[in-house]
C-alpha cells in the first residue's frame, strides 16, 4: 500500500519538486550507505576482497554498537546505485542558473558522494556493477542514437525504444547463460546443489506454475522454497533472487505481468521521449540509468520486493510516469469491431480449454491448501507426521478434482504424493509421483520425495538412481534409522539402514 500510494503520490508532483525529489533520493541514498558502515559485519560476513575486509574491520573497531539489523550489502548497493546519481539534476539546474554551492554544502555533498561511493565499493556486489554498466550502456546507445550523423536518416519514435528492448533483452540473455549459472549464493557445503543463481531461478518456475493463478501469499517464498523444492522444514533462501519472478509466484502469473509491464512500459515511454524537452533532458536521463540498473539488478536479486524496501518498488516507475503525463498525449483508437475480434479469440480459447482451466485452477486452491496446512508455524514447526492429516481434507479434494480434470496435472499428482506420504500410503504415494516426475524429471522435490518413496516400499535399487541426486539423502537416511525405531516401524528403518548401506557402498568398476 506505501508502494501505490508513494507512486501516486510521485506521479502527480508539479516539476518544480523534481529537483527536491532528486535531494530526497540522494539523502536516501547516503543514509542507506551509513547504515551499512554501521551495521555490517565484516568478520562474520566477509566481502569477496581482502582489502575490502581489512579496511571493514578497521571501521567497525571505530563505529559505535547500534544493534541495529544489517541489510544484505547487495541491497545495499543497489539502493545507492539508483538513488545518488539523481543528485547530478539539481546540480545541473544550479549550473544553468549560474548558482554556485557555499562551502558548507559543497563539503556536504562531497562528503555523502564519497560515503556512497565507498559503500558501493565496499559492498563488491557484481550484480549491480552489471546492471549500472548496462544502465550506461543504455544511455550511451541513445546518445549515439541521436548524435547529429544518425538522427536524420532515423524516422519515427520507435526506433530507440525498440533498440532498447531488444538491448535489455540480450543483457538478462547473458546473465542468465553466464554470470548467473557461476558462483554459489552460498559459503561453505551446500547440500542442495550448486547454489547459483540460475538454478534457484529454474527451480522457482515450478513455484510459479503451482501457483499461476492465485498466487503463494505475500512473503511466502521461503516456505514454499524448502517445503516443495527441498523437502526440509527450515529456512533456506529468502526469495527467488529475481524482482520479477518473485512477484509473479507470491501474486500469480496476472500479478507479475502486471509488475514486469509497469517497469517496461515505463522504459519505453522514458526512451520515446528521452530529449524532447531538452529543460527535463538531464532527469530523463537519470531516470532512465536508474530504471535499466533496477531492471537489470532485478534479475539477479531482489531488494524492490523484500522487508522494508517493498515500498520503493513502485518510485521509480511513478517518477517515469510524472514524464510521461507532460508529454502530449497520444491517441490511440480501436474501433469497436477489433474488440470484437478479441473478445470473441478469448471465448474461444476459454471454451476449448474450459477442462484444463478448471483442473489448473483446483490445483492451485489444492496447493494453497496444503501449504497452509504445512507451513503454519514455518520455520519452528520442524518435520510434520501423521498428525497434520487432519488438516488436509481440503487439500485432498481439491487435489483429487484437478486429478479427475487433468490425470496429468503436475501439481495435483505431487501435492497427493504427499498426503499419501503422511498416510504411508506408500503405494499410492509412488503412483501419485511417477506421474508428477514424468511431467517434471528436473523437479528436486519430486525426485526426493520419490527417492524416500522407493525406500520405504523395499524397492532399494530403484531408490538409488534418485537418492544419488539428493547429497543430503545419507545423513537424512541415518536419522531416519532411529526415527522409524521410535514409531515402532522397524520395517522402515531396516529399509532406510539397506538403503544409506547401498548409497555408502563403493561403485562398483
Amino acid at each position: 500500500m506505501t508502494a501505490v500510494l508513494l507512486y501516486f503520490s510521485l506521479k502527480a508532483q508539479p516539476q518544480a519538486n523534481l529537483s527536491r525529489i532528486s535531494l530526497a533520493l540522494f539523502c536516501l541514498g547516503v543514509g542507506v550507505a551509513l547504515y551499512f558502515f554501521l551495521t555490517h559485519d565484516f568478520v562474520a560476513l566477509p566481502r569477496r576482497l581482502d582489502l575490502v575486509n581489512r579496511l571493514g574491520r578497521w571501521m567497525m573497531s571505530l563505529r559505535p554498537q547500534t544493534g541495529w539489523t544489517p541489510i544484505h550489502p547487495n541491497y545495499i548497493a543497489g539502493m545507492i546505485a539508483v538513488t545518488v546519481p539523481f543528485i547530478l539534476y539539481p546540480l545541473e539546474n544550479l549550473r544553468r542558473n549560474h548558482v554556485h554551492l557555499s562551502r558548507v554544502w559543497f563539503l556536504l555533498l562531497g562528503g555523502g558522494l564519497t560515503l556512497a561511493a565507498l559503500a558501493l565499493f565496499m559492498s563488491t556486489s557484481r550484480g549491480v556493477t552489471f546492471a549500472m554498466l548496462s544502465g550506461a550502456g543504455g544511455w550511451l546507445g541513445w546518445r549515439l542514437i541521436h548524435s547529429g550523423r544518425i538522427r536524420l536518416p532515423i524516422k519515427g519514435e520507435a526506433f530507440f525504444p525498440v533498440l532498447l528492448m531488444m538491448y535489455l533483452g540480450a543483457v538478462v540473455a547473458f546473465l542468465y547463460i553466464g554470470p548467473a549459472r557461476s558462483g554459489s549464493l552460498f559459503t561453505g557445503n551446500y547440500y542442495y546443489g550448486d547454489g547459483s543463481r540460475g538454478e534457484l531461478f529454474n527451480r522457482s518456475l515450478y513455484l510459479l506454475q503451482d501457483y499461476a493463478l492465485s498466487g503463494g501469499g505475500l512473503g511466502a517464498f521461503p516456505g514454499l522454497y524448502s517445503q516443495y523444492l527441498l523437502d526440509i522444514p527450515f529456512y533456506n533462501v529468502p526469495n527467488s533472487h529475481n524482482l520479477f519472478l518473485d512477484v509473479g509466484i507470491e501474486q500469480g502469473v496476472v500479478g507479475g505481468a502486471a509488475f514486469l509491464g509497469l517497469y517496461l512500459l515505463s522504459l519505453w515511454s522514458l526512451a520515446q521521449g528521452l530529449g524532447r524537452h531538452k529543460d527535463g533532458q538531464t532527469f530523463q536521463a537519470l531516470l532512465l540509468f536508474a530504471l535499466i540498473t533496477a531492471f537489470v539488478h532485478g534479475m539477479v536479486d531482489d531488494y524492490l520486493y523484500n522487508g522494508a524496501g517493498t515500498m520503493l518498488s513502485l518510485l521509480l516507475v511513478g517518477l517515469a510516469e510524472n514524464v510521461r503525463r507532460r508529454e502530449p498525449p497520444a491517441v490511440h483508437r480501436v474501433d469497436w469491431r477489433t474488440w470484437l475480434a478479441i473478445a470473441f479469440i478469448w471465448t474461444l480459447v476459454a471454451v476449448f480449454n474450459l477442462r484444463q482451466l478448471r483442473a489448473l485452477w483446483q490445483a492451485d486452491l489444492g496447493a494453497v491448501q496444503l501449504a497452509q496446512a504445512e507451513l503454519m508455524g514455518f520455520p519452528q514447526s520442524g518435520w510434520l507426521g501423521e498428525e497434520i492429516l487432519p488438516h488436509l481434507t481440503a487439500a485432498d479434494a481439491s487435489l483429487q478434482t484437478a486429478l479427475r480434470l487433468d490425470p496429468a496435472n503436475r501439481t495435483a499428482n505431487h501435492r497427493l504424493g504427499l498426503i499419501a506420504l503422511y498416510r504411508r500410503d506408500f503405494v499410492s504415494a509412488a503412483r501419485f509421483l511417477e506421474a508428477a516426475h514424468e511431467r517434471a524429471p528436473a523437479h528436486r522435490g519430486i525426485v526426493k520425495a520419490l527417492a524416500y518413496c522407493y525406500v520405504w516400499l523395499g524397492e532399494v535399487e530403484r531408490a538409488q538412481v534418485f537418492l544419488a541426486q539428493i547429497p543430503e539423502a545419507a545423513e537424512e537416511l541415518d536419522v531416519y534409522i532411529w526415527w522409524w525405531q521410535t514409531q515402532n516401524r522397524g520395517d522402515l528403518s531396516a529399509n532406510a539402514r539397506l538403503a544409506l548401506e547401498s548409497l555408502q557402498a563403493p561403485a562398483q568398476p
